[in-house]
Formats: structure tokens, sequence, C-alpha cells
């Protein structure tokens, strides 16, 4: 099913007016999200069996990939960015370069066929709902029975060439946020009054973890992980410290690794930590020439502090994602063109066995905006 896009009297109020008109009113009851939240991966996001990947492709489009081999089962360029799988369908936007989208939907067991099309969610006119110089576009979606809800936040900013004055900083600085919901029966888009959002004070650390020198701290459930740099005969050591929140009490502490000059990263979704030691300089070679020794990254669960494997350390490597067994990444490619201008920066997605370290497979994905410093 394929609808034009139709600017009925509800979405040229949102264009002209803005945001902050309330065009409907907010679903009764806060029911919960429908779907489990998508498995999320470098570009993209995976299916619940954790078998096929859709990810933004480097030809402006998404694509479908078997996360086994690689191999590119079915694509598109009718959508740019996968936001949900539900069921045997795959949710997405369409539109990352103006101030509108549209929710399109994908038969991921009939290679892709598009069966719906929304209408046009259109933003103020300084929106840009991708990534873009001077702006920035921040969605959260979820589905709720029929319905899939937007929460939206953007930001404008000054990007001339010249030091601004404070009144063209003023003029080009600007911020609106949103809720809109789209009916994935009709596709009609409505409005929804801004949510409030109750900031709630997160927890503190009890006092003994605090005072500690840490790397990386997350609250997981009802305890509190913290990773913490402490000194052991000469040597750094990364300690996994958990402190339960209901018990009032810390358990066992776990000694993680140990070395010089460590590193820590997290995955996207906090659960595992990848650690290293920091490659040695030339004088702790004793020669310029001499190899260097490969460095690799060893990756613990946050869960429990068990080693579950290790990965080598590639340059540039981001944005890391564990699922089955694999290890997924992003490695930036050269950038072309003039420094002092926004550049697409080209990116490979990469899978790297865990248990072996070797690599699987990889594949273009899509480029990254680099933006020149501001002034």
């Amino acid at each position: 099913m394929s609808q034009v896009w139709r600017f009925g009297p509800l979405v040229l109020l949102l264009k002209y007016l803005g945001p902050a008109v309330v065009l409907a009113a907010p679903p009764a009851g806060n029911s919960p999200p429908e779907l489990p939240a998508p498995i999320r991966l470098p570009a993209g996001i995976a299916d619940p069996a954790g078998r096929i990947g859709f990810f933004a492709s480097a030809a402006d489009g998404i694509e479908a990939l078997d996360l086994a081999s690689g191999k590119v089962l079915w694509q598109t360029h009718e959508a740019q960015r996968p936001l949900l799988v539900d069921g045997d369908h795959l949710l997405a936007q369409a539109g990352t370069k103006r101030n509108r989208l549209r929710i399109l939907r994908f038969d991921v067991k009939h290679n892709g066929e598009c069966d719906f099309e929304s209408d046009p969610l259109v933003f103020p006119a300084w929106v840009v709902t991708g990534e873009a110089h001077g702006r920035s576009f921040t969605a959260h979606w979820h589905k709720d029975k029929h319905h899939l809800v937007l929460d939206w936040e953007a930001r404008a900013w000054y990007t001339g060439k010249t030091h601004p004055t404070p009144e063209q900083e003023q003029t080009a600085r600007k911020h609106a946020r949103g809720s809109a919901r789209i009916d994935l029966r009709t596709g009609q888009v409505e409005v929804l009054s801004v949510p409030t959002r109750p900031t709630l004070p997160q927890p503190p650390l009890p006092e003994q973890l605090e005072k500690k020198e840490l790397r990386w701290q997350a609250l997981v459930g009802q305890q509190w992980k913290v990773l913490a740099l402490e000194e052991q005969n000469g040597q750094q050591c990364l300690v996994l410290h958990s402190w339960d929140r209901q018990k009032e009490m810390e358990q066992p502490p776990k000694e993680l690794l140990r070395g010089k000059r460590l590193l820590v990263r997290a995955t996207l979704d906090q659960q595992i930590l990848c650690l290293r030691e920091a490659s040695p300089g030339p004088d702790e070679h004793g020669s310029l020439t001499q190899k260097k020794a490969p460095s690799w990254w060893y990756l613990f669960s946050v869960q429990t502090g068990k080693l579950l494997g290790r990965i080598p350390d590639e340059a540039g490597m981001n944005t890391l994602a564990v699922l089955d067994k694999r290890v997924f990444y992003l490695v930036p490619g050269a950038l072309r063109g003039p420094l002092d201008q926004p550049t697409l920066q080209p990116q490979t997605l990469k899978a790297i066995d865990l248990s072996s370290g070797k690599k699987l497979w990889e594949h273009p994905v899509a480029g990254k905006l680099q933006t020149p410093p501001p002034l």
C-alpha cells in the first residue's frame, strides 16, 4: 500500500505554528510500549532473533544483512534510518535532509517490499531530521498498540565563517521539542501535547565508591556497577565493584585487568566493558624499528565480571556492540575535501568472532558527518 504525500490541515498547522500547538490529547494512561527495545548495533538495529541486521547504507538507503555472513539480503532507497522491528516488518524513517519525515514499513520476508507509507510529519522550517551542519535532531520512537510514537528535540546554532556578534549568535540559536504519533493502519499523523519530563535525581553513589578513581559507572537494575582504577604493587588495576542498593552492601570486588596505562570503553548497551593496555611508546620498546606486539581489547560482562573473549585493537574503531558471540564496530575511512567545511566521512562496519578474535566480514555503511570546530 503506497500513499502520496498529503498535507492536511493538521500537518500544515504544525508546519507554520511549530510544535507548541496542541492538536490532540496524549493517550490516556502510560501504557508500556508494545515492542521491546530494539537491539542496537552500530549504524543500525537487529531483529529479536539476532540473525538479521538493518543498517543505514553508504548509498543513502537501508540494507538488510545476514549477521553471520555479512551478505546483503535486500536493500531499499525509499528510507534511510531503521527504527523498530515489528514482527516480520521493519519500520523505518524516510527523509533525513529536510524538515519532514515519513514512516515506511518493509516486509522482511518478502525482500523488503514496502507495504505501508504514512502521511508526512512536518517540523518547523529550520529543523533537519538527520545530520546537518549547525543542526541536531534527537528522536525516541516506540510502538504503542497500532501507533508509532515519536518524542523529538531539535536545536540549531551559528555556523558562519566569521566570529558572530552576540545578536547573530542569539538569532541563530533555536530549540524546540514535541511529540507525535502515527497510526500504522491509516498513516494519519497526530501531534501531541509536549510531554512533561520529570527530572528524577539519580541515586547517589555510596561514599566508599565515590571516593575511588572511577573510569566507568552505571546503575544496572538495583546495583551500582563501578569500574575503578587502583594501584597494586606498582601496577594499575581495573577493579569492578558492585553495590546492592536494596541490601546497602558491596559485593566482593573483582579485578579485571592489570598493566600500564589501562584504557576503558563500553558497548552501546553498557552491558560489556572493553579493556586493554595502551601500546608502549618507542622508549619502552628500546628501538624505534622494533615491531610492536598486537594489542587486544578484553571484553568483560558488567553483570558477572566474567571474561567473554578478546578482539584485536584497530585504529579509529568505535561504537562497539556484542551480539551472539560476535563483536560489531565501526571504522572511519579517509576524509575527503577541505577540513574547514562539513565533510561526510566514510564508515565500515566490521564483525569479529568473539571466541577467536578473527574478522568474519566487513561492509560499508552510512558515513558520519564531520564538521569544522566552532569559531
